[in-house]
């Protein structure tokens, strides 16, 4: 056996509270090289002290507990063995793993070394431990609404203009003009509420809105004023009446929340620039040098103060600011407690500091207690949510697979099953369940456009994203056919007219969307087994069971066609390209059977 592929780390994702006394337990060891692991459990200590006091009569025997661990999931690289067990509260239990090879014998693996096992191994080893712990409701969970959701993305600008008094001081044409950087469209919150019954028809009971604070951007990802609402979409009063009637619909709302920039034409800014150094709001932002300039073409935008991404229009905050951090805190804390919302999500998480991260997510939770904040990364670093930085963020593992599989054919088959299996054991479980699977976003292009337009294409990676743990998100339009680009082209206008709608496009969504939410519980909790695949003909299976409901699905990504059987005790869920009298599923077809 490959010693140096043997690996577990304790109280990591590894090793974690999986429910009140449990504790779930993982184990790396080289792909196909181990036949079988058992984990050692119990008062290792306590059994250790009873051998040497030997012959004790009145002694009670003390035993180790001995199970099997499962291979749950596998890399071109690596196994995954998993189990849960039970602890105590005010304990420590110690384990040990006794691992067993085809051919070379077995091996006792300890928080110290990899050695040969012997029957003696209990005098020798030095076992791993789990925490200490006083209180056994210590685990990451998120509200348990979060694992139901099926989230909607709108662009308060491009949804819907259902007010023509706020309307922009230039308009484009709604079904003309192109989507620029600049322009506007005068989507607003009025047209988001005269539409709430299509969403609810569509399936939808998640609401991710863009920035609603005042700003002279189209996206209002540049704050004048947290405090303030963007006349561009109404009054406080409409908001407060949004929300209240989603909620009425069963909907969670969430808005994007530009925490680390501000407006160059917000209140703090303009003092920094009257009034350098001695400004009140001087350490507000990241300047560099006073008194501060606008930087010339040819000069660094980052020359007299640090910008979000090169954009002079866009200081960035000090965030380690005392001051800072408090009027941040405050103005979060203002549109939960007179609005009821239920979610921020952080851009630029990245670049925000974790530990006001964590105190943002602690206070928002003291004023609501199912509240959810989500980070909006480019790049998620392990741990953080189960550490309880944040609550929920976007899956960049995720995307960044489906994209180089379906899209770029970076990917075989077993690559592409390969990775997933490894984003998946980089997290805990409830990590893994409350981060967010987008198949697009405000800042990627189109689902149906990265598909060179292929809606059938576009429907099988949705079908397929469905199917995984996590909570899936989409963009406004896409489940009528709304293509585009990079952005800006990508946020272009709602299609409302019958005639441009995608019909086919919008049953299935509602179909998808309606099994989403009926399996949302085994799609979330339930094993992921994979079956047969090709990586020639670009298929595969894949199995989800959970509480004695399974369900067995097969993708064709292929040129050609997939034989499949049919079992006459299944029931066909959902399916595409399915050609049922000749048992085969076409190019970009699949078929999720209830078995």
């Amino acid at each position: 056996m490959e010693k140096a592929a043997i690996y577990h780390r304790p109280e990591s994702e590894m090793a974690y509270l999986a429910g009140k006394n449990q504790f779930r337990i993982r184990l790396r060891t080289k792909h196909a090289d181990v036949h079988q692991v058992e984990i050692i459990y119990g008062r290792l200590d306590r059994i250790k002290q009873q051998k040497l006091a030997a012959d004790s009569e009145d002694m009670e025997i003390i035993r180790p507990n001995v199970e099997a661990m499962q291979c749950t999931l596998k890399t071109d690289l690596y196994d995954y063995w998993e189990i849960t067990i039970p602890v105590k509260v005010r304990e420590r239990t110690q384990y040990l793993f006794h691992l067993i090879g085809d051919h070379d014998g077995e091996l006792l693996y300890d928080a110290v070394n990899v050695r040969l096992y012997m029957a003696d191994f209990l005098e020798k080893a030095t076992p791993f431990n789990t925490p200490y712990y006083q209180n056994m409701f210590l685990m990451h969970s998120n509200p348990e609404w979060t694992k139901h959701t099926v989230w909607y993305q709108i662009m308060l600008d491009r949804f819907a203009d259902g007010d023509e008094n706020n309307e922009p001081l230039e308009k484009a044409r709604w079904d003309l003009d192109k989507s620029t950087a600049t322009n506007f469209y005068g989507g607003d919150l009025q047209g988001v509420i005269d539409h709430l019954d299509y969403l609810d028809e569509l399936g939808i009971n998640g609401i991710k809105l863009s920035p609603i604070f005042a700003s002279y951007s189209n996206q209002k990802n540049d704050p004048v004023d947290f405090y303030d609402l963007s006349y561009m979409f109404g009054s406080k009063e409409l908001f407060r009446e949004f929300v209240q009637k989603a909620h009425q619909h069963g909907m969670r709302v969430m808005v994007q929340l530009p925490l680390d920039r501000m407006s160059d034409m917000s209140l703090q800014w303009q003092d920094v620039q009257r009034f350098g150094a001695q400004s009140r709001f001087a350490s507000w932002f990241k300047v560099r040098q006073f008194p501060v300039q606008i930087p010339s073409e040819n000069e660094d935008p980052d020359k007299y103060y640090l910008t979000i991404d090169g954009n002079i229009h866009m200081p960035k905050l000090n965030l380690q600011s005392p001051t800072v951090q408090q009027y941040l805190l405050e103005t979060a804390r203002y549109w939960i407690e007179t609005f009821d919302i239920d979610g921020w999500e952080i851009l630029n998480a990245d670049e925000i500091d974790q530990t006001f991260l964590n105190l943002m997510t602690q206070q928002m939770h003291s004023i609501k207690a199912d509240f959810v904040v989500m980070g909006q990364y480019q790049y998620l670093p392990n741990g953080d949510l189960a550490k309880d930085y944040i609550d929920s963020a976007n899956n960049v593992d995720f995307y960044t697979i489906m994209h180089d599989f379906f899209v770029t054919h970076q990917l075989n088959v077993t690559e592409m099953i390969s990775r997933i299996n490894d984003a998946l054991m980089k997290n805990t479980v409830y990590t893994n369940q409350t981060l967010i699977n987008e198949v697009e976003s405000f800042v990627t292009p189109r689902l149906i456009s990265e598909g060179n337009g292929e809606e059938d294409l576009a429907r099988a990676i949705i079908a397929f994203t469905f199917m995984q743990i996590g909570i899936p998100s989409f963009m406004y339009g896409t489940e009528v056919g709304v293509t585009g680009e990079d952005v800006p082209t990508n946020l272009a206008p709602m299609k409302w007219k019958d005639e441009e709608q995608s019909s086919s496009m919008l049953q299935f969504m509602k179909n998808a969307i309606a099994m989403r939410r009926k399996y949302a519980d085994l799609l979330n909790d339930g094993t992921l087994e994979w079956g047969q695949l090709s990586n020639k003909y670009r298929y595969f299976t894949l199995i989800r069971e959970y509480d004695g409901q399974k369900l067995f699905c097969l993708f064709n990504f292929g040129y050609g066609s997939v034989k499949v059987v049919i079992p006459q005790n299944s029931e066909v869920v959902l399916s595409q390209n399915l050609m049922e009298d000749e048992n085969k599923i076409a190019q970009n077809g699949f078929v999720i059977l209830k078995v």
